[in-house]
């Protein structure tokens, strides 16, 4: 007979097997689908990344030191290298790369819990092996993330880097009258900005149906490259804010973003832009400039927002501007109906019919897929910008009034651009 804690069905039956509860990770003859966890390799993957992630963690508590090494070295010389692969295809590679982690995560599992069931692996075994795959992987994705462009979560906000004063909080009626007189005039800016670009790009008042532009996408994108160009120069950024990133990649699944709620996303493994191709054209812009702008290491999603818009307004494409001036006109006059609605409504009487025929249609528009899986998806979304240090989660989203606000105060008081003749 065998000594206790040796077996005769182990592998090597002169092999000891492990004490306690680990002698059920270990594969045993008898179940021939009974797989090794790999214990020694994913231990030292999961190890090797998380001391990597805490030294990253060390250095981002310098946001000098993430400014001047990662962003506007290590960190954007990677996203540039990567959007200039990618963008030898197409098409989305991101959509490629989900499928493939999808594959990888799931294909196994259901494997095993069939194998289970034909009683040719123990069911220990097989969620011992799940788990350290699960977290082997996760500890690859979350440590390319960060390496590829998560850092940049610990840049010091874009007002402090430009030296702008914050929009202070109201102390008294005085200074709160002030502050939405300042808003009304504002929106009375972009209202006007919003009906002159429309006029120029579609030619009259009323297009009669939703706009579109009236070139293609290819053509408002090298507007919008320009534009990021200008933003660059107005704003005095890092020279490599300047710099094109590759054309935004329209998304095969777009149906299945427009239930999650989701226009664009920016997915650091590849540097791709990624946008929702259903959507309305005219957001489309406002949308894709908002991806570049992450492209260019800008994580914050108020800033990507008020970045975009500029990037729209600074374009010499008259619908990539109106797309800009649509979207801040309704970010401000969000915040003026919340101050003074008849202010508000009067300004919004001011909108040439066609624009408001926009406006009324995107509102529609998303409201047919309204449900669950949006609420769902917006609580993702809000969890995981709130564990990147984002205070406001999904609400940081409507942030960027303050920064039209803020550079109108730094642009002789308008939230218009003047573009070179």
């Amino acid at each position: 007979m065998g000594e206790p804690g040796e077996t005769t069905n182990f592998r090597n039956p002169k092999d000891p097997l492990p004490f306690g509860v680990f002698a059920l990770f270990t594969p045993d003859e008898a179940m021939e689908k009974d797989r090794p966890p790999r214990l020694k390799r994913r231990g030292l993957v999961i190890l090797v990344c998380l001391a990597l992630m805490g030294a990253s963690w060390a250095a981002a508590q310098s946001a000098e030191f993430v400014e001047n090494v990662y962003a506007q070295g290590l960190g954007q010389s990677m996203a540039r290298g990567l959007a200039f692969v990618s963008g030898f295809v197409p098409t989305s590679l991101a959509e490629v790369v989900l499928l493939a982690a999808c594959v990888y995560l799931f294909l196994p599992g259901f494997v095993a819990a069939l194998h289970v069931f034909q009683r040719k692996r123990r069911i220990l075994n097989a969620i011992a092996g799940g788990f350290f795959r699960f977290w082997a992987f996760a500890a690859v994705v979350a440590l390319t993330f960060y390496l590829a462009w998560g850092l940049n979560y610990a840049r010091s906000p874009l007002p402090q880097r430009l030296g702008w004063k914050a929009v202070e909080t109201p102390t008294g009626d005085a200074e709160y009258a002030r502050q939405t007189d300042e808003l009304a005039r504002l929106c009375a800016q972009l209202v006007q900005a919003a009906n002159d670009n429309y006029m120029q790009a579609m030619g009259s008042e009323d297009f009669g149906r939703p706009s579109f532009p009236p070139a293609d996408s290819l053509a408002f994108e090298d507007a919008l490259d320009r534009g990021f160009e200008r933003v660059q120069r107005r704003l005095a950024l890092e020279e490599s804010f300047a710099v094109s990133r590759g054309r935004a990649k329209p998304v095969a699944a777009s149906i299945l973003m427009c239930y999650l709620g989701i226009g664009g996303f920016y997915f650091p493994w590849t540097g791709e832009a990624n946008y929702n191709r259903l959507l309305p054209a005219f957001t489309q812009p406002q949308i894709i400039a908002h991806e570049k702008a992450h492209q260019r290491g800008i994580t914050s999603e108020d800033e990507a927002n008020f970045l975009g818009y500029l990037a729209c307004i600074s374009s010499d494409d008259a619908y990539s501007r109106y797309s800009g001036y649509l979207f801040g006109q309704r970010q401000l006059l969000a915040e003026l109906y919340r101050r003074d609605a008849p202010r508000a409504q009067a300004l919004l009487k001011q909108r040439l019919p066609g624009v408001q025929r926009d406006v009324d249609y995107l509102r529609a528009w998303w409201q047919q897929y309204e449900g669950a899986a949006q609420e769902v998806s917006a609580s993702v979304n809000d969890a995981y910008l709130k564990s990147q240090g984002v205070k406001g989660g999904v609400a940081s989203y409507a942030a960027s009034q303050s920064l039209i606000i803020l550079f109108a105060r730094n642009n002789g008081d308008s939230a218009v651009v003047e573009l070179p003749r």
